[in-house]
């Protein structure tokens, strides 16, 4: 499987990648390069397809971008072995895991492969854009501002600096669920954002984008793959072979998801989610859907928000006081006291006006009446 070609994809591939990132076991059959896979191998592709659609499309982009003589990454397995050098040396800069991924034959290909082949390893494993503008396709045209990893920065303090712990005071409680925070939780659901906001909720692969609100373009940004953040958070219960991300943020991107967003026991809720997973405009991955905290935490576990506190909260503050988007509700800068205020004022100066452009109507009419009364007098017999 490791010698496959990076623009060959099956099924023994996808149990092969599940080896690397999140420890799976292979059948014998997946051992031996067989046809034919166990129903345990099969029924984890098939829950995992979602980010193994991901993964094709990275390799086919990657695959058409990159001269083949001069491409560091010929086989599935040359990725995956830069994959488990990353996992067990975070600590390395960018340039030296440069260094250490090429061989000797491609050590003088230019620098923008070198950068696509590192940022390629970053989104498989951490589904996060580490690229350049320069260097990425589409971030700059998405309004994407996601960290630069710099040649001298080790990997582990990339990770650090991208993804900062928060503390704000509702949502990052250690004393479990508030009142207040349960009431913000039922205000923060999709069908209640797009309902008075009329939010676009945009599906996107980039985990750093997850809760990311747009208010120029009146965008949500959700990051729907549901898998990838199971499938790390099983194997993170036992003794991983790739442990980059912070388990507290699977776990917070997962919850704001499945409990905030889209609280699976609501019925409306459900059905927009639904919706979302048929639409091929969305195409959310059909593992959002399934609720399996069991199966991904422990039982110690109390799910704060460290990482997404401020996005929340930001969120809630733009539910209870909206920017104003159009024409309109600028003027008017509407649902705030102070937007009432200049509506108030704005009808009362229309009504004074209406009612002084009746009173000189009617003194007009009244001045005319007198005159012709006066000009043409009735004379009585």
């Amino acid at each position: 499987m490791a010698d496959v070609l990076i623009e060959r994809f099956d099924n023994r591939v996808a149990v092969g990648l599940g080896n690397t990132l999140w420890s799976w076991q292979r059948c014998d059959a997946c051992k031996t390069d067989g046809l034919y896979q166990s129903t345990s191998c099969s029924s984890r592709v098939s829950r995992a397809n979602r980010y193994f659609n991901f993964y094709t499309g990275l390799l086919l982009d990657y695959h058409e971008a990159s001269p083949p003589n001069d491409r560091p990454f010929k086989t599935h397995g040359d990725i995956w072995n830069a994959i488990s050098l990353l996992a067990k040396h975070p600590e390395l800069t960018r340039a030296d895991f440069s260094e250490r991924i090429l061989v000797p034959a491609s050590k003088s290909i230019g620098e923008s492969l070198i950068m696509q082949a590192t940022a390629l390893v970053v989104k498989i494993v951490c589904m996060t854009d580490c690229s350049n503008l320069y260097y990425s396709t589409g971030r700059l045209e998405e309004g994407s501002s996601g960290a630069f990893w710099e040649n001298q920065i080790p990997f582990n303090k990339y990770l650090q600096d991208l993804f900062t712990v928060q503390n704000q005071p509702i949502w990052s409680s250690q004393h479990g669920q508030t009142e207040v925070l349960y009431e913000r939780k039922r205000q923060l659901r999709a069908t209640k954002l797009i309902k008075h906001l009329d939010l676009n909720l945009c599906p996107t692969h980039n985990i750093h984008d997850h809760l990311r609100l747009d208010t120029r373009r009146n965008e949500l940004q959700i990051f729907h793959y549901a898998s990838f953040l199971k499938e790390n958070l099983r194997s993170q219960k036992g003794s991983p072979q790739v442990n980059l991300l912070p388990r507290q943020l699977l776990l917070e991107v997962l919850d704001s998801t499945q409990r905030i967003l889209f609280p699976l026991g609501d019925a409306k809720s459900r059905k927009l989610l639904k919706s979302f997973i048929a639409n091929k405009d969305y195409s959310f991955d059909p593992e959002i859907e399934k609720f399996e905290l069991s199966a991904v935490c422990n039982p110690e576990e109390n799910i704060s928000y460290r990482y997404l506190a401020n996005r929340l909260e930001d969120l809630f503050q733009e539910l209870q006081s909206p920017k104003p988007r159009k024409w309109l509700e600028k003027q008017l800068q509407r649902r705030s006291s102070a937007r009432y205020m200049m509506l108030a004022t704005l009808a009362g100066v229309a009504f004074a006006i209406l009612l002084g452009v009746l009173a000189l109507i009617l003194s007009s009419v009244q001045t005319w009446i007198a005159y012709q009364a006066w000009k043409h007098p009735v004379v009585t017999a």
